[in-house]
């Protein structure tokens, strides 16, 4: 059984994901090489283990770059972390090489065969920065050989420097995001070393960095062949897979990731932010899920699952109203997700209270609204004003509900207070005066818009438009004249008005009084002739003053005015007889 280190000794295995590998990381002298005793297999002999270690650091000491950490320096080094150089395996030897400051650390087996000879296998090189490993390929030797063993070895660290070296350039490359070098720096490590994690790593990152998301997916899944818990590589396979709209892949590669950190609530945030952001926000709701399942009490993951409700109700609103087969309305499957959001905002409430952001509180209005429930978004409204008095954005959201709850003067009264909290709002006089527009409340619509106006005199034209559509729509069209009339005049009030606009009016205005004259005067009595003849008369006046605009509607004045005319003249004649 393997005995960890003491003084808490950790292997770290992190990827490389920018910067230069070991090679490049130390700016002045040698790298330390730890070069324990070869380990024996069995009951194998260990003194060819010992002589060949004791070979291989003679031969590392002739390089440049390099210098091999002495014996005598290894037994004292383990002898501070009870251990001893005999008994330190691959783990043992990579643990005691980040604390003592080692660069590289060499494992390596060996098994005593039949005839004397030495099998050696498992040999590999570890850069404990990047944990990139290099294998040595395996060899047989002799029983006197442990020298040409030891020059095996040293033989294939050549390899090993140069993909580092290669590696080391190829992050430079990337870190001043020159790809395309980057790339090439890569792929000639990787003909040294092809199982560099790292190395792929590294290239996969650059290919993502290209917009290349189906390759680097493909270097992803190499990273992970090689080390299934590789946690940026799995991370970055579930983005690019969201990304890919691969929902499926990408939950189950985030998934994996989170079973390495299963407890940490910010990792999770964090992830299912990713997942998203991508453009699922059902599966970051999956898995702020399994972070609620461990600790239901957690407000900030409530928080982060409210808005992926949130936003999954809209998706799905927008799908339903994509398809043609839809009959209207808010569908099923965002119905369900509103109610998500509003019992995690809720919670969120619960805790946080007047701390509660604003936007976590409207949008519980907001999901009411969008069921049709405006009686609980009232209600809600109503509650979060006591805690949260000075925001405009709940005001206006609160008046929205109460107009649709058909509390019309309430609704008013609350976009007052918007106003009054924020003077410069947008959009709440407007809203008032269609709304009593709506009501057909002409004169109080007109009272209030006729403030926007005064305060901003750009909105005068918008105004006008809105009073104008009410007046047609509801009147014009519905051959309801008096109605229109009094919208068309009202409209005119407004001040600021272009002369296209007031043209506009003019007609339909004129348009509207002559049509309610012709069906008043069809009896051509004398007391019809009295009431129609100054309309006809007001008509042809309001007529004259509309400009070109008939003629952009496809209307012959000029043959209205003669048919007005004499309309004049058969109540003038009418009035006439009668007296």
């Amino acid at each position: 059984m393997v005995r960890p280190l003491k003084l808490s000794l950790s292997l770290v295995l992190v990827a490389l994901v920018v910067g230069p590998v070991a090679l490049h990381a130390q700016a002045q002298g040698r790298f330390r090489v730890l070069i324990p005793y070869f380990m024996p297999l069995g009951d194998a002999d260990d003194d060819f283990g010992k002589d060949a270690s004791k070979e291989l650091r003679k031969l590392i000491n002739t390089l440049a770059t390099h210098e091999p950490i002495e014996e005598k320096e290894i037994k004292d080094q383990a002898k501070r972390f009870d251990t001893k150089i005999q008994d330190l395996n691959c783990i043992l030897t990579r643990q005691l090489a980040s604390q003592i400051e080692a660069q590289v650390a060499l494992c390596a087996e060996y098994d005593e065969l039949p005839d004397k000879s030495w099998a050696l296998k498992n040999v590999v090189f570890w850069d404990i920065a990047s944990s990139e490993q290099f294998a040595v390929s395996d060899v047989t030797v002799g029983e006197k050989d442990d020298e040409i063993a030891a020059q095996h070895i040293f033989n294939e660290f050549d390899r090993y420097v140069q993909q580092i070296r290669a590696q080391g350039i190829c992050a430079d490359y990337y870190a001043s995001r020159q790809w395309e070098n980057a790339l090439r720096n890569c792929d000639q490590a990787l003909v040294l070393n092809p199982d560099g994690v790292a190395t792929r790593y590294l290239r996969g990152r650059i290919l993502y960095e290209q917009d290349n998301y189906t390759e680097s997916l493909g270097e992803m899944e190499k990273v992970l062949a090689l080390e299934p818990f590789h946690q940026e590589a799995l991370e970055l396979a579930g983005y690019m897979s969201a990304l890919r709209d691969d929902d499926d892949n990408a939950r189950e590669y985030y998934g994996r990731y989170l079973e390495l950190n299963p407890a940490n609530a910010a990792v999770r945030m964090r992830i299912a932010y990713d997942l998203a952001r991508a453009g699922d926000p059902v599966g970051g709701m999956q898995l702020i899920q399994i972070g609620l399942d461990v600790d239901a009490e957690n407000i900030d993951l409530w928080e982060q699952y409210g808005g992926f409700a949130f936003s999954a109700a809209l998706d799905a609103e927008q799908n339903a109203a994509l398809d043609a087969q839809n009959g209207g309305g808010v569908s099923p499957e965002a119905q369900g997700y509103y109610r998500e959001a509003i019992n995690a905002y809720e919670k969120v409430f619960e805790g946080k209270g007047a701390e509660t952001p604003v936007g976590h509180l409207r949008n519980i209005i907001a999901a009411y609204i969008q069921l049709d429930e405006v009686a609980s978004a009232v209600e809600v409204g109503a509650r979060v004003l006591q805690t949260h008095a000075q925001e405009d954005v709940l005001w206006s959201i609160y008046a929205d509900a109460l107009q649709r709850n058909e509390q019309l003067d309430e609704a008013i009264t609350a976009l007052d207070r918007v106003r009054e909290i924020n003077p410069s709002h947008p959009s709440a006089t407007l809203r008032q005066g269609n709304w009593l527009i709506q009501a057909g409340r002409i004169e109080d619509a007109v009272t209030v818009l006729k403030e926007a106006v005064a305060d901003d005199p750009a909105r005068a034209e918008q105004v006008a438009r809105m009073i104008f559509a009410d007046a047609y729509q509801r009147g014009y069209q519905e051959k309801n004249y008096q109605y229109a009339i009094a919208g068309m005049a009202a409209a005119k009030e407004l001040p600021d008005l272009s002369e296209a606009m007031v043209s506009q009016l003019n007609f339909w205005h004129g348009f509207s009084v002559y049509q309610a004259a012709v069906l008043e005067q069809a009896p051509q009595t004398l007391p019809t002739a009295q009431a129609t003849l100054p309309q006809f008369q007001a008509a042809i006046n309001l007529f004259n003053q509309s400009g070109a605009y008939p003629a952009s509607v496809n209307v012959n004045l000029s043959e209205l005015l003669a048919n007005a005319n004499t309309y004049v003249e058969i109540q003038d004649a009418i009035i006439k007889r009668g007296r």
